[in-house]
């Protein structure tokens, strides 16, 4: 009874003590193991070294150097490859005999040099980058060099930029517009007719606007009706209508008021069989004057309108007044990158006042598909 009572004495003693060695040992490797998460806190691999090196004759050294090795594979999965592969050498610098530590810091340069390569890649796509932009940019300006013009401050230190919309520098713009249906009304009271006649038109305008802001311009226009819808004697086998004009527009008096000039052709068909259609102006050939607001913007859409003076009359013994009259609201559907599209619903009318009372009007209704140039 007694040995038993002695030898359960002794056991008892060997596990105090090595609880107490294990006690001992867990904060001694503890203490170190804050000095290296120091070191790598702060990225000083001096600190990294001179803690190994004070420890690396210590009998639990293989834990210290499992503990470092474990924060440099922390520092590869964060790709931090500099302070990991200068961490991997105070470990090898310290046990020269770790392969484990050789092979790791192998596979550190490696992953290190394919990051340089990436980031060499990376950076020369943002110089190929920057390039192309300042070229767009270069290209940018060279056409708002072109749009605008530089002026100098009263004070004559320096200078300014005026906006193109207020002071273009000899820019330019056109439109055209083919009328796909160009109904005209005829009314002529002399013979009491009122027939109805198809064709089709081309439109034709211009405008170049000048470093002093003043504008001029061409309209050329063109229609020819040779489709009728009328008993034979009351048919006019067919109508043309042509003018030219040049035009000018001053800004500073009214925006968008032009001042024309030209002239018009008025042509019409002559059967013998329709006996009504003699009171049919058949050939009018007359210089005119006239207004025309252009481009009037009412939301999205554009309206001219205009009136002329047609001075023919002077020259034709029958024939006391003569006018002529155009309206065009423009609705745009589509924009390339020189070009864009807009329908057009346009109206045109001739007027004759005659002698003995006598009248008549020709009202034509188009439907024309526009094109013109986009101004940047």
């Amino acid at each position: 009874m007694f040995k038993r009572t002695v030898k359960a004495f002794i056991v008892s003693l060997v596990l105090l003590f090595s609880t107490v060695n294990v006690f001992a040992l867990e904060e001694y490797v503890a203490e170190i193991y804050k000095e290296i998460d120091s070191c790598f806190t702060s990225k000083d691999e001096e600190k990294l070294y001179a803690v190994l090196s004070r420890n690396n004759k210590d009998k639990y050294y293989y834990l210290i150097e499992n503990y470092t090795q474990k924060k440099i594979r922390r520092l590869i999965v964060n790709n931090e490859y500099v302070f990991a592969m200068e961490a991997t050498l105070a470990v090898i610098e310290n046990n020269l005999d770790n392969e484990e530590a050789v092979e790791m810091y192998s596979v550190i340069s490696d992953a290190y040099e394919i990051q340089l390569k990436h980031e060499a890649e990376v950076a020369h796509q943002k110089e190929l980058e920057a390039a192309r932009l300042q070229l767009a940019k270069e290209k940018q300006r060279g056409n708002v060099e072109k749009e605008y013009n530089s002026a100098k401050k009263a004070t004559g230190d320096g200078s300014v930029y005026v906006s193109g919309k207020e002071s273009k520098l000899s820019s330019y713009s056109w439109k055209a517009k083919f009328g796909a249906a160009d109904a005209l009304f005829l009314l002529e009271k002399t013979g009491n007719l009122k027939t109805l006649h198809y064709g089709v038109s081309l439109d034709f305008n211009y405008i170049y606007t000048l470093e002093n802001k003043i504008k001029v311009g061409a309209d050329v226009f063109a229609g020819v009706q040779f489709l009728g819808m009328a008993e034979e004697k009351d048919l006019v086998p067919f109508f043309i209508d042509g003018e030219a004009s040049i035009k000018f527009c001053n800004p500073n008096l009214l925006k968008n008021l032009f001042i024309r000039t030209g002239f018009n052709v008025m042509l019409a068909g002559e059967s013998n069989k329709a006996v009504n259609t003699e009171g049919v102006e058949k050939k009018f050939y007359s210089p005119f004057v006239g207004l025309k607001l252009e481009q009037i913007a009412i939301g999205p859409v554009r309206l001219d309108i205009g009136a002329d003076w047609l001075a023919g009359h002077l020259f034709t013994d029958n024939i006391t007044m003569a006018a002529g009259a155009s309206m065009n609201v423009e609705i745009p559907f589509a924009e390339l990158e020189k070009v864009k599209l807009n329908l057009n619903i346009g109206a045109k009318d001739k007027i004759f006042l005659k002698k003995d009372n006598g009248l008549e009007n020709r009202a034509s209704l188009i439907l024309a598909i526009g094109v013109e140039n986009v101004i940047r």
